[in-house]
Protein backbone atom coordinates (compact mmCIF):
# COMPACT_ATOMS: atom_id res chain seq x y z
CA UNK A 1 0.00 0.00 0.00
CA UNK A 2 1.46 3.46 -0.85
CA UNK A 3 2.00 5.82 1.90
CA UNK A 4 1.34 9.08 1.98
CA UNK A 5 2.91 11.87 -1.26
CA UNK A 6 6.40 13.13 0.18
CA UNK A 7 6.34 16.95 0.99
CA UNK A 8 8.26 19.52 -1.16
CA UNK A 9 10.72 20.62 0.82
CA UNK A 10 9.64 24.18 2.07
CA UNK A 11 5.82 22.97 2.34
CA UNK A 12 3.72 21.73 5.26
CA UNK A 13 0.85 19.43 5.15
CA UNK A 14 -2.67 19.52 6.48
CA UNK A 15 -3.05 21.35 9.64
CA UNK A 16 -4.85 19.45 12.49
CA UNK A 17 -6.27 21.31 15.56
CA UNK A 18 -7.55 19.57 18.83
CA UNK A 19 -9.11 21.33 22.33
CA UNK A 20 -6.74 20.75 25.24
CA UNK A 21 -7.22 21.59 29.04
CA UNK A 22 -8.78 25.01 29.76
CA UNK A 23 -10.06 25.97 27.23
CA UNK A 24 -7.02 25.94 25.13
CA UNK A 25 -6.53 24.62 21.51
CA UNK A 26 -3.36 22.82 19.62
CA UNK A 27 -3.04 23.13 16.17
CA UNK A 28 -0.21 21.24 14.39
CA UNK A 29 0.87 20.02 10.86
CA UNK A 30 3.69 18.32 9.05
CA UNK A 31 6.77 20.65 7.45
CA UNK A 32 9.29 19.34 5.51
CA UNK A 33 12.60 21.66 6.83
CA UNK A 34 15.41 22.49 4.65
CA UNK A 35 17.56 19.84 5.47
CA UNK A 36 14.73 17.26 3.82
CA UNK A 37 14.03 16.38 7.37
CA UNK A 38 10.03 16.52 8.02
CA UNK A 39 8.81 17.91 11.38
CA UNK A 40 5.80 18.31 13.21
CA UNK A 41 5.02 21.89 13.89
CA UNK A 42 2.82 23.17 16.98
CA UNK A 43 1.15 26.02 18.27
CA UNK A 44 -1.12 26.70 20.82
CA UNK A 45 -3.61 29.56 21.54
CA UNK A 46 -7.15 30.38 23.07
CA UNK A 47 -8.97 29.61 20.38
CA UNK A 48 -8.94 27.03 17.31
CA UNK A 49 -8.52 30.14 14.96
CA UNK A 50 -6.23 31.65 16.69
CA UNK A 51 -4.09 28.41 17.25
CA UNK A 52 -4.19 28.04 13.43
CA UNK A 53 -3.01 31.95 12.63
CA UNK A 54 -0.05 31.37 15.17
CA UNK A 55 1.26 28.11 13.55
CA UNK A 56 0.75 29.90 9.55
CA UNK A 57 3.30 32.31 11.53
CA UNK A 58 5.60 30.16 12.74
CA UNK A 59 5.29 28.18 8.87
CA UNK A 60 6.21 31.27 7.58
CA UNK A 61 9.56 32.15 9.36
CA UNK A 62 10.67 28.26 8.33
CA UNK A 63 9.15 28.67 4.74
CA UNK A 64 11.72 31.34 4.83
CA UNK A 65 14.23 29.74 6.16
CA UNK A 66 14.01 27.14 3.72
CA UNK A 67 13.52 29.12 0.83
CA UNK A 68 17.39 28.70 -0.41
CA UNK A 69 16.46 24.94 -0.73
CA UNK A 70 14.36 25.16 -3.01
CA UNK A 71 10.74 26.50 -2.23
CA UNK A 72 10.77 29.60 -4.49
CA UNK A 73 9.64 29.31 -7.60
CA UNK A 74 10.05 32.23 -10.02
CA UNK A 75 6.78 33.47 -9.72
CA UNK A 76 7.88 34.46 -5.75
CA UNK A 77 7.98 37.93 -5.10
CA UNK A 78 11.24 39.52 -5.19
CA UNK A 79 11.02 40.56 -1.39
CA UNK A 80 11.11 36.28 -0.72
CA UNK A 81 14.39 36.19 -3.03
CA UNK A 82 15.91 39.11 -0.72
CA UNK A 83 15.07 37.21 2.10
CA UNK A 84 16.49 34.06 1.23
CA UNK A 85 19.43 35.50 0.08
CA UNK A 86 20.44 37.18 3.61
CA UNK A 87 19.55 34.13 4.74
CA UNK A 88 22.59 32.45 2.30
CA UNK A 89 24.53 35.71 2.69
CA UNK A 90 24.69 35.47 6.66
CA UNK A 91 26.49 31.62 6.31
CA UNK A 92 29.23 33.71 4.22
CA UNK A 93 32.18 33.28 6.31
CA UNK A 94 34.71 34.78 4.19
CA UNK A 95 33.07 38.48 4.40
CA UNK A 96 32.91 40.66 7.06
CA UNK A 97 29.90 41.26 9.45
CA UNK A 98 29.82 44.96 8.54
CA UNK A 99 29.70 44.10 5.15
CA UNK A 100 26.91 42.22 5.69
CA UNK A 101 25.35 44.76 7.29
CA UNK A 102 26.14 47.17 4.54
CA UNK A 103 24.41 45.44 1.95
CA UNK A 104 21.39 44.51 3.92
CA UNK A 105 21.28 48.10 4.57
CA UNK A 106 21.38 49.00 0.81
CA UNK A 107 18.78 46.35 -0.27
CA UNK A 108 15.94 47.06 2.10
CA UNK A 109 16.84 51.11 1.55
CA UNK A 110 17.19 51.29 -2.05
CA UNK A 111 16.34 48.31 -3.87
CA UNK A 112 13.40 46.33 -1.85
CA UNK A 113 10.92 49.93 -2.08
CA UNK A 114 10.95 49.48 -5.97
CA UNK A 115 11.15 45.53 -6.53
CA UNK A 116 9.44 44.78 -3.54
CA UNK A 117 6.24 43.36 -5.22
CA UNK A 118 7.37 42.20 -8.26
CA UNK A 119 7.58 38.54 -9.06
CA UNK A 120 11.29 37.51 -10.05
CA UNK A 121 10.08 36.46 -13.10
CA UNK A 122 9.25 40.36 -13.93
CA UNK A 123 12.52 41.88 -12.72
CA UNK A 124 13.16 42.18 -15.89
CA UNK A 125 16.67 44.55 -17.64
CA UNK A 126 14.04 47.48 -19.18
CA UNK A 127 12.48 47.56 -15.16
CA UNK A 128 16.70 47.27 -13.73
CA UNK A 129 17.43 49.89 -16.61
CA UNK A 130 14.53 52.53 -15.29
CA UNK A 131 15.57 51.87 -11.75
CA UNK A 132 19.14 52.54 -12.14
CA UNK A 133 18.28 55.47 -14.00
CA UNK A 134 16.06 56.75 -11.34
CA UNK A 135 19.06 56.18 -9.02
CA UNK A 136 21.90 57.44 -10.81
CA UNK A 137 19.87 60.97 -10.62
CA UNK A 138 20.24 61.09 -7.50
CA UNK A 139 24.00 60.13 -7.28
CA UNK A 140 25.98 57.90 -9.13
CA UNK A 141 27.30 56.22 -5.71
CA UNK A 142 24.01 55.16 -4.67
CA UNK A 143 23.55 54.09 -8.48
CA UNK A 144 26.60 51.75 -8.20
CA UNK A 145 25.63 50.29 -4.80
CA UNK A 146 22.25 49.36 -5.50
CA UNK A 147 23.41 48.10 -8.96
CA UNK A 148 25.49 45.88 -7.01
CA UNK A 149 23.18 44.52 -4.53
CA UNK A 150 20.29 43.76 -6.68
CA UNK A 151 23.49 42.00 -9.20
CA UNK A 152 24.32 40.10 -5.82
CA UNK A 153 20.54 38.87 -5.79
CA UNK A 154 19.87 37.85 -9.08
CA UNK A 155 22.94 35.60 -9.33
CA UNK A 156 21.94 33.90 -6.23
CA UNK A 157 18.59 33.51 -8.13
CA UNK A 158 20.16 32.06 -11.48
CA UNK A 159 22.30 29.74 -8.92
CA UNK A 160 18.84 28.33 -7.58
CA UNK A 161 17.52 28.12 -11.15
CA UNK A 162 14.48 31.02 -10.73
CA UNK A 163 16.41 32.84 -13.76
CA UNK A 164 18.64 31.59 -16.85
CA UNK A 165 20.33 34.53 -16.85
CA UNK A 166 21.44 37.56 -14.48
CA UNK A 167 19.42 40.76 -15.95
CA UNK A 168 21.38 43.71 -14.47
CA UNK A 169 24.27 42.14 -16.46
CA UNK A 170 22.53 43.33 -19.82
CA UNK A 171 21.63 46.89 -19.04
CA UNK A 172 23.59 49.54 -19.68
CA UNK A 173 27.13 50.93 -17.89
CA UNK A 174 26.98 53.26 -15.28
CA UNK A 175 28.96 56.41 -16.74
CA UNK A 176 31.09 57.56 -13.70
CA UNK A 177 31.65 61.63 -13.71
CA UNK A 178 34.93 62.64 -14.35
CA UNK A 179 36.76 63.47 -10.38
CA UNK A 180 40.07 64.61 -10.26
CA UNK A 181 41.60 64.27 -6.64
CA UNK A 182 42.37 67.15 -4.67
CA UNK A 183 44.33 67.84 -2.21
CA UNK A 184 44.46 70.20 1.13
CA UNK A 185 46.48 73.36 -0.05
CA UNK A 186 49.26 74.37 2.13
CA UNK A 187 47.38 77.10 3.00
CA UNK A 188 43.83 74.99 3.84
CA UNK A 189 46.32 72.65 6.03
CA UNK A 190 47.31 75.55 7.93
CA UNK A 191 44.12 76.77 8.86
CA UNK A 192 43.09 73.28 9.90
CA UNK A 193 46.01 72.99 12.23
CA UNK A 194 45.28 76.53 13.89
CA UNK A 195 41.79 75.82 14.32
CA UNK A 196 42.22 72.01 15.82
CA UNK A 197 44.79 73.89 18.60
CA UNK A 198 42.55 76.62 19.26
CA UNK A 199 39.48 74.31 19.14
CA UNK A 200 37.89 74.01 22.82
CA UNK A 201 40.10 76.57 24.76
CA UNK A 202 38.31 80.17 24.45
CA UNK A 203 37.04 81.80 27.63
CA UNK A 204 33.50 81.31 26.06
CA UNK A 205 33.66 77.39 25.74
CA UNK A 206 31.01 75.78 27.18
CA UNK A 207 30.72 72.13 28.04
CA UNK A 208 33.81 70.07 28.64
CA UNK A 209 37.06 70.95 27.50
CA UNK A 210 38.25 68.84 24.41
CA UNK A 211 40.98 66.76 25.22
CA UNK A 212 43.29 67.28 22.09
CA UNK A 213 42.92 63.61 20.33
CA UNK A 214 41.30 65.11 17.31
CA UNK A 215 44.24 67.73 17.01
CA UNK A 216 46.87 64.77 17.51
CA UNK A 217 44.73 62.46 15.13
CA UNK A 218 45.26 64.59 12.45
CA UNK A 219 48.89 65.04 12.78
CA UNK A 220 48.99 61.23 12.72
CA UNK A 221 46.75 60.51 9.80
CA UNK A 222 48.40 63.05 7.65
CA UNK A 223 52.06 61.83 8.54
CA UNK A 224 51.32 58.03 7.49
CA UNK A 225 48.12 58.32 5.14
CA UNK A 226 46.23 56.29 6.96
CA UNK A 227 42.05 55.73 6.87
CA UNK A 228 40.53 56.96 10.02
CA UNK A 229 39.91 54.08 11.34
CA UNK A 230 43.15 52.33 10.62
CA UNK A 231 44.67 55.69 12.30
CA UNK A 232 42.28 55.11 15.58
CA UNK A 233 43.26 51.46 15.54
CA UNK A 234 46.64 51.75 16.52
CA UNK A 235 48.25 50.53 19.25
CA UNK A 236 51.60 50.62 21.65
CA UNK A 237 53.39 47.21 20.12
CA UNK A 238 51.93 49.20 16.75
CA UNK A 239 54.58 51.86 17.04
CA UNK A 240 58.89 52.07 17.09
CA UNK A 241 59.58 55.62 17.59
CA UNK A 242 63.45 54.03 18.09
CA UNK A 243 63.65 53.13 14.11
CA UNK A 244 65.69 55.39 12.08
CA UNK A 245 63.05 56.39 10.92
CA UNK A 246 60.43 55.95 13.20
CA UNK A 247 57.41 53.69 11.82
CA UNK A 248 53.99 52.56 12.28
CA UNK A 249 52.57 48.95 11.28
CA UNK A 250 49.02 49.75 9.89
CA UNK A 251 47.15 46.12 10.99
CA UNK A 252 43.89 47.04 11.88
CA UNK A 253 40.55 49.16 11.74
CA UNK A 254 38.07 50.55 14.02
CA UNK A 255 34.72 49.12 13.37
CA UNK A 256 31.41 49.84 14.74
CA UNK A 257 28.13 47.80 13.60
CA UNK A 258 24.27 48.34 14.57
CA UNK A 259 23.78 46.33 17.83
CA UNK A 260 27.61 45.59 18.54
CA UNK A 261 29.75 48.08 20.54
CA UNK A 262 32.72 49.90 18.68
CA UNK A 263 35.89 47.38 18.24
CA UNK A 264 39.10 46.87 16.59
CA UNK A 265 39.39 44.42 13.55
CA UNK A 266 42.51 42.71 12.96
CA UNK A 267 43.11 43.75 9.67
CA UNK A 268 42.86 46.86 7.58
CA UNK A 269 39.99 47.53 5.39
CA UNK A 270 41.36 44.66 3.32
CA UNK A 271 43.65 42.06 4.60
CA UNK A 272 46.23 42.95 1.77
CA UNK A 273 46.76 46.52 3.06
CA UNK A 274 48.63 45.24 5.89
CA UNK A 275 52.16 47.35 5.64
CA UNK A 276 54.79 48.87 7.91
CA UNK A 277 54.63 52.71 7.00
CA UNK A 278 58.22 55.63 8.49
CA UNK A 279 56.97 58.30 9.32
CA UNK A 280 57.63 62.04 9.50
CA UNK A 281 58.95 63.62 11.95
CA UNK A 282 55.95 65.63 13.02
CA UNK A 283 53.90 62.95 13.11
CA UNK A 284 56.77 60.56 15.01
CA UNK A 285 56.87 63.51 17.61
CA UNK A 286 52.97 63.29 18.11
CA UNK A 287 53.31 59.20 18.76
CA UNK A 288 55.93 60.20 21.13
CA UNK A 289 53.85 62.09 23.14
CA UNK A 290 51.17 59.98 23.06
CA UNK A 291 53.29 56.85 24.31
CA UNK A 292 54.62 59.16 26.80
CA UNK A 293 50.68 59.78 28.26
CA UNK A 294 50.11 56.08 27.97
CA UNK A 295 50.27 54.16 32.25
CA UNK A 296 53.43 52.42 32.57
CA UNK A 297 51.84 49.34 32.55
CA UNK A 298 49.72 49.19 29.86
CA UNK A 299 49.82 46.24 27.52
CA UNK A 300 51.22 46.20 24.25
CA UNK A 301 47.94 45.63 22.74
CA UNK A 302 47.12 49.60 24.18
CA UNK A 303 45.41 51.76 21.96
CA UNK A 304 46.63 55.34 21.44
CA UNK A 305 43.50 56.89 21.27
CA UNK A 306 40.80 55.89 23.43
CA UNK A 307 37.61 57.27 25.50
CA UNK A 308 37.47 58.00 28.74
CA UNK A 309 36.34 54.32 29.40
CA UNK A 310 39.18 53.12 27.95
CA UNK A 311 36.88 51.75 24.55
CA UNK A 312 37.77 52.37 21.31
CA UNK A 313 37.28 55.89 19.68
CA UNK A 314 33.91 56.03 17.38
CA UNK A 315 34.92 57.25 13.81
CA UNK A 316 31.34 59.20 13.69
CA UNK A 317 32.54 61.37 16.44
CA UNK A 318 35.49 61.86 15.89
CA UNK A 319 34.09 62.98 12.42
CA UNK A 320 31.55 65.23 14.52
CA UNK A 321 34.28 66.96 16.33
CA UNK A 322 36.05 67.21 12.86
CA UNK A 323 33.52 69.45 11.42
CA UNK A 324 33.21 71.73 14.40
CA UNK A 325 36.93 72.22 13.51
CA UNK A 326 36.41 72.91 10.27
CA UNK A 327 33.79 76.07 11.18
CA UNK A 328 36.32 77.32 13.13
CA UNK A 329 38.90 77.56 10.52
CA UNK A 330 36.25 78.56 8.01
CA UNK A 331 36.32 75.66 5.95
CA UNK A 332 33.19 74.23 6.66
CA UNK A 333 31.80 74.77 3.14
CA UNK A 334 34.36 73.44 1.35
CA UNK A 335 33.17 69.42 1.91
CA UNK A 336 36.46 68.14 3.46
CA UNK A 337 36.73 65.26 5.30
CA UNK A 338 39.22 63.45 7.52
CA UNK A 339 40.11 61.17 4.27
CA UNK A 340 41.41 64.52 2.62
CA UNK A 341 44.50 64.09 4.67
CA UNK A 342 44.76 60.62 3.16
CA UNK A 343 44.65 62.35 -0.10
CA UNK A 344 47.16 64.76 0.64
CA UNK A 345 49.82 62.33 2.15
CA UNK A 346 49.54 60.40 -1.12
CA UNK A 347 49.67 63.20 -3.46
CA UNK A 348 52.93 64.55 -1.69
CA UNK A 349 54.35 61.02 -1.90
CA UNK A 350 53.07 60.20 -5.68
CA UNK A 351 54.91 64.29 -6.51
CA UNK A 352 58.36 63.48 -5.00
CA UNK A 353 58.45 59.43 -5.13
CA UNK A 354 55.83 58.44 -7.77
CA UNK A 355 52.72 56.63 -8.10
CA UNK A 356 54.56 52.71 -6.96
CA UNK A 357 55.87 54.49 -3.70
CA UNK A 358 52.53 56.15 -2.99
CA UNK A 359 49.98 52.67 -3.59
CA UNK A 360 52.84 50.97 -1.27
CA UNK A 361 52.07 53.19 1.20
CA UNK A 362 48.23 53.46 1.44
CA UNK A 363 47.87 49.97 0.83
CA UNK A 364 46.94 49.72 -2.68
CA UNK A 365 47.25 46.33 -4.43
CA UNK A 366 47.84 48.75 -7.86
CA UNK A 367 48.82 52.19 -8.82
CA UNK A 368 44.97 52.36 -10.89
CA UNK A 369 43.73 53.18 -7.50
CA UNK A 370 45.83 55.51 -6.09
CA UNK A 371 46.15 57.54 -9.62
CA UNK A 372 42.71 57.40 -9.71
CA UNK A 373 40.96 58.31 -6.13
CA UNK A 374 44.12 59.48 -4.04
CA UNK A 375 46.82 61.61 -5.78
CA UNK A 376 45.82 65.08 -7.23
CA UNK A 377 47.68 65.25 -10.27
CA UNK A 378 51.29 67.26 -10.34
CA UNK A 379 50.70 70.04 -12.33
CA UNK A 380 54.23 72.27 -11.59
CA UNK A 381 56.09 73.76 -14.64
CA UNK A 382 59.64 72.74 -15.16
CA UNK A 383 62.20 73.94 -17.32
CA UNK A 384 62.96 70.42 -18.34
CA UNK A 385 60.54 70.23 -21.66
CA UNK A 386 61.48 73.72 -23.02
CA UNK A 387 65.06 73.15 -22.70
CA UNK A 388 64.52 69.81 -24.69
CA UNK A 389 62.38 71.22 -27.49
CA UNK A 390 65.09 74.25 -27.91
CA UNK A 391 67.54 71.67 -29.01
CA UNK A 392 64.87 71.97 -32.23
CA UNK A 393 65.79 75.72 -32.97
CA UNK A 394 67.64 76.37 -36.29
CA UNK A 395 71.43 76.92 -35.62
CA UNK A 396 71.30 80.55 -36.91
CA UNK A 397 67.69 82.10 -36.87
CA UNK A 398 66.63 85.29 -38.71
CA UNK A 399 64.14 87.59 -37.87
CA UNK A 400 60.76 88.09 -40.04
CA UNK A 401 61.24 90.58 -42.89
CA UNK A 402 60.45 93.87 -41.46
CA UNK A 403 59.10 92.21 -37.91
CA UNK A 404 62.44 93.88 -36.24
CA UNK A 405 60.94 97.44 -37.83
CA UNK A 406 57.03 96.78 -36.49
CA UNK A 407 55.87 98.62 -34.48
CA UNK A 408 54.37 96.25 -31.32
CA UNK A 409 53.24 99.06 -28.99
CA UNK A 410 51.13 100.66 -31.68
CA UNK A 411 50.14 97.07 -32.65
CA UNK A 412 48.98 96.20 -29.26
CA UNK A 413 47.09 99.18 -28.67
CA UNK A 414 44.58 98.48 -31.61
Amino acid sequence: MAGRPRLAIGTYGTIQTTEMARGRFRALTRFRDWDGQTRQVVATAESRNAAISVLKLELQARMRHAGTQGSLTPDSKFADLADAWLDDLRLDVDRAESTKETYERQLRSSVLPFFADFAVREITVGRIERYLKQQRQRSFSMAKHSKTTLSMVLAFAVRQGLLERNPVKETSQLKKPKRVPRALTADELAAIRTAAREFGTGPNWFGPRPDGQVRDLIEVMLGTATRIGEALALRKCDVDVTADPPRVEICGTIIHRTGVPVYRQEHPKTKESNRLVAVPAFAAEVLRRKLAELPSDAEPEQLLFFSKNGTPLMPANVRRQFRRILELAGLGAEGISPHAFRRTGATAIAHELGLQAAADVLGHTSTAVTKEHYAEPDRRVTSAPAEALQRLAPESPSPADGAEDFDWDSWDSE
